[in-house]
């Protein structure tokens, strides 16, 4: 193992999409355990990364998309008197934004940071969350053969969750909640709305309230307005989304963020995969009864919707609760 780097002030660069952000959570959350003590800012994506942002991981959240930051990506090496202010304090810097060229970290050196470490983007072989965790075993915090990485986790505040039940405060509340995401960032990841109007249709003849929810990639798809829901949830901001998927007793969606997100707040999940493989996307360790992976193995997802629904009232039995429990309380 490598000697343990000291630091009281740490960047993460991270960019990409939600799913992207949470992959990463393993590794943040052994960052943020070792150096319990240090300021840790994420540069990244805020929409995303309001989800760690005084939420356990993050004091705060920069735009890596602001011009305040776009001399960083410049050969010409041009960083102005703020930038090196800004990094000028700074000890390390968890560098997962692709650099092939190695502009940025030359770039980052040139602000005297003491410390870069360079993920580079995941190869598609292996799986995802143990390949983002190579910063922290370079950094001498966990072992490479070290296989009990803790799961993705989003610590919710006491508002996150109160701005939910606010949301939700016009369903029956005797009637659990069914949360469903019908997109993803991938059409051929998607389960055909047709199969979705009547999965809904069915899960509302039981009588649980079935909340749609709907990010920016499905605002225009016009075939998801015929999807019986009674709550659609859309666009709203990712933690009032984790607060309302972690009070809902199951939620269903393709390999997507939202999915992803479910899984990370305990919310009983069903993942439906078609074209990817979840042995890649999906937390290797994750507990089989809190979430089950349908996976087809085909171009696209073609699940009959019998054959959902009886995966999602087997797993409503199972679990046997109102909601998500608490995580890590």
């Amino acid at each position: 193992m490598a000697k343990q780097f000291e630091a009281r002030n740490i960047v993460v660069i991270r960019g990409g999409g939600l799913g992207d952000f949470i992959h990463t959570l393993p590794a943040l959350f052994v960052l943020r355990n070792h150096y319990s003590f240090a300021r840790i800012d994420l540069l990244g994506t805020p929409r995303y990364g309001i989800l760690g942002e005084k939420r356990y991981y993050f004091d705060k959240v920069y735009d890596i998309g602001s011009s305040f930051f776009t001399p960083l990506f410049s050969e010409e090496g041009k960083l102005g008197s703020k930038l090196l202010e800004f990094f000028s304090h700074i000890d390390l810097v968890l560098c997962y934004s692709p650099d092939n060229q190695g502009v940025l970290r030359r770039n980052i050196e040139g602000c005297g940071v003491k410390k870069i470490i360079y993920c580079p983007p995941f190869p598609g072989q292996g799986n995802v969350l143990e390949w983002l965790l190579q910063p922290v075993v370079e950094l001498g915090i966990i072992d490479s053969v070290n296989k009990s990485i803790p799961p993705p986790l989003i610590f919710l505040s006491s508002e996150d969750e109160k701005n939910a039940l606010t949301v939700l405060s016009g369903l029956k509340s005797n009637q659990k909640i069914v949360a469903l995401h019908p997109g993803s960032g991938n059409p051929k990841k998607n389960w055909p709305s047709k199969s979705w109007k009547t999965f809904c249709q069915e899960l509302k003849k039981r009588g649980y309230n079935v909340v749609l929810i709907l990010g920016p990639a499905e605002l225009d798809r016009v075939e998801l307005k015929s999807i019986p829901a009674d709550l659609k949830v859309i666009n709203l901001e990712l933690p009032t989304v984790a607060a309302i998927l972690k009070k809902s007793a199951l939620y269903c969606g393709h390999d997507s963020g939202l999915t992803h997100l479910a899984v990370s707040v305990g919310c009983p999940t069903i993942a439906l995969f078609g074209p990817t493989d979840p042995y890649i996307w999906m937390y290797r360790n994750i507990d089989k009864k809190r979430c089950r992976v349908l996976w087809n193995r085909g171009e696209k997802v073609s699940f009959l919707v019998d054959e959902v629904l009886y995966c999602v009232f087997e797993m409503l039995e199972e679990c046997n609760h109102d909601y998500a429990v608490d995580i890590l309380r």
